[in-house]
């Protein structure tokens, strides 16, 4: 399988790369101890795990549209892997979680060595901030035509902006009361599929010179969203090995899934489930409730019946599968609700 291949090859490229780039930044800041310990840090989350979706994404948008320099795209990308951190460093203070990847998050560490909650936090939002700046900066080291590393650059922004949005939406999701699926959706459609499949698969055909990207949204916005539900099912029904954080993160969060939103539209459910709702401290027991709950309801069922509906309609949306990296992008739609992780 080409997703099986491109799995494994790419990822440990973009993370020598992302090693190379991160060991020269902390090169940069050894004028100053407590500069260069949040190098540290912020190198050590980046590259504790993860599955490199977003960079191979972006070198598969980048051969798509004919680009043939493997060596430059590489490099570039890692660039939305330094956005992911940037953006997951200021996610778990908003969500106050304290593990990502089953390691402790920014502010936690921050935290924990200097005492101080709000000190954390602090420090963390800088870390972020820095990340940011980073990911603009490994555009200046690729051997790609100016023009194009601009175009790519200003995308990078548009990805940040349409995140922004749909967090906005994420954090306000859990103080409304009359938040519908819709909004659910469009939620997903910002924070998720634009940032997760669109964004970079567009990137990579900037870099590689394209000019149309309609092909690329059909494709990726239904997969995107689909990619979400799905996450919002393991993260209800996965456990703390296979998420990277407890199981009841979702839950203490307040989290409007579309499996919350379905079992709440039945009478005998919505109270039970607002009493666990945002709730901290969550026993197993409840969590057990709320789990039989989606599934008795048929939310679960609803859920995963929408996602296969979407990736269906984002592999009609790539027309003949004539290339290799077509078949990895109808491999991705497959795997994106197949996923046990």
């Amino acid at each position: 399988m080409v997703l099986q291949e491109y799995l494994k090859k790419y990822p440990k490229l973009v993370e020598l790369e992302l090693n190379k780039f991160l060991n020269e930044k902390r090169k940069d800041a050894e004028f100053n101890p407590k500069v260069l310990e949040m190098l540290e840090v912020i190198s050590e989350y980046t590259l504790r795990g993860g599955k490199r979706l977003r960079p191979v994404l972006m070198i598969v948008g980048y051969k798509l549209y004919g680009g043939r320099e493997e060596n430059e795209i590489i490099k570039a990308s890692c660039s939305i892997e330094l956005i992911q951190s940037y953006l997951l460093i200021h996610d778990d203070i908003i969500d106050e979680s304290d593990l990502r990847r089953k390691r402790p998050t920014v502010h936690r560490i921050y935290e924990e060595k200097y005492g101080d909650k709000k000190f954390g936090e602090n420090l963390a939002i800088i870390a972020g901030d820095l990340a940011n700046v980073y990911a603009e900066e490994v555009f200046e080291r690729v051997n790609i035509d100016e023009r194009l590393k601009f175009k790519a650059l200003i995308k990078l922004a548009s990805i940040v902006e349409s995140t922004g949005y749909g967090q906005l939406l994420d954090v306000f999701s859990s103080m409304l009361d009359d938040f519908s699926e819709n909004d659910l959706l469009l939620l997903h459609e910002y924070k998720t599929a634009k940032y997760t499949i669109e964004g970079p698969l567009i990137l990579g055909a900037i870099l590689a010179g394209g000019e149309d990207f309609s092909m690329i949204s059909a494709y990726s916005i239904p997969v995107g969203i689909a990619f979400q539900l799905q996450d919002d099912i393991l993260g209800l029904f996965g456990t703390e090995e296979t998420i990277g954080k407890p199981v009841t993160s979702d839950l203490e969060e307040g989290k409007k899934t579309l499996l919350i939103l379905k079992a709440m539209e039945k009478d005998e459910y919505r109270e039970k489930i607002r009493s666990i709702l945002g709730k901290k401290g969550i026993k197993m027991e409840e969590l057990e409730s709320v789990r039989k709950i989606v599934r008795d309801s048929g939310a679960l069922e609803y859920t995963y019946s929408l996602a296969r509906e979407l990736v269906k309609k984002g592999i009609e949306a790539l027309g003949s599968i004539d290339s290799e990296e077509k078949l990895f992008l109808k491999e991705f739609a497959e795997y994106v609700i197949e996923r046990k992780f």
